[in-house]
């Protein structure tokens, strides 16, 4: 009898996920893309490229091909999916036959992933607490950390406030590079 609670349980739920999945593609004038084609995405970055020479030519001022909030959220989600990668890989070793020592290594790089990535997202916030519009961290492969900004300018004494902020929260053995990105008007 139990098992047949559990199994009407387990059918409710993955029934609920599907209907929430099929609203959430289907709702209408929904900005949030899952999936973007790469030709169609080269299509419309040539086209801003001709616009761009287009506006050039005409004498007007020139901006960047992609709006800054793009740019971010594009980097985002870069940075998410190569994380995500990374912790599907660790799960795969972890759920492998592997003997215990790699199991257990896998297990522990996959923990300071998750920590790692908790933390950025809590610098990100401070950041922005700090009165930005918006923060990307990122901490590379080598111990450099990623900060961007978006910010009009970025004095050297709020670079190096965001510097203390970032080791504050990840650590002294970290390199860190401060960037800004103009906010798009």
């Amino acid at each position: 009898m139990v098992l047949k609670k559990q199994t009407v349980w387990l059918l409710t739920m993955l029934s609920l996920i599907i209907v929430l999945s099929a609203y959430y593609i289907m709702t209408p004038g929904s900005e949030n893309v899952a999936f973007v084609d790469d030709q169609q995405q080269s299509e419309e970055a040539s086209d801003k490229e001709n616009a761009k020479e287009t506006n050039a030519n005409e004498g007007d001022t020139v901006t960047s091909s992609m709006a800054s909030d793009e740019t971010f959220a594009a980097l985002r989600l870069d940075i998410m999916e190569e994380r995500d990668a990374a912790i599907e890989e660790y799960t795969a070793v972890i759920a492998s036959e592997a003997s215990t020592d790699v199991r257990n290594e896998a297990h522990e790089q996959r923990q300071e992933l998750l920590a790692l990535s908790q933390k950025e997202s809590v610098l990100e916030n401070l950041i922005k607490s700090e009165g930005y519009n918006d923060a990307i961290v990122y901490t590379l492969s080598n111990n450099k950390v990623r900060v961007i900004v978006k910010a009009d300018q970025l004095s050297n004494e709020e670079a190096n406030n965001i510097m203390v902020l970032a080791q504050e929260q990840l650590g002294n053995q970290q390199r860190i590079a401060v960037e800004f990105q103009p906010v798009v008007k």
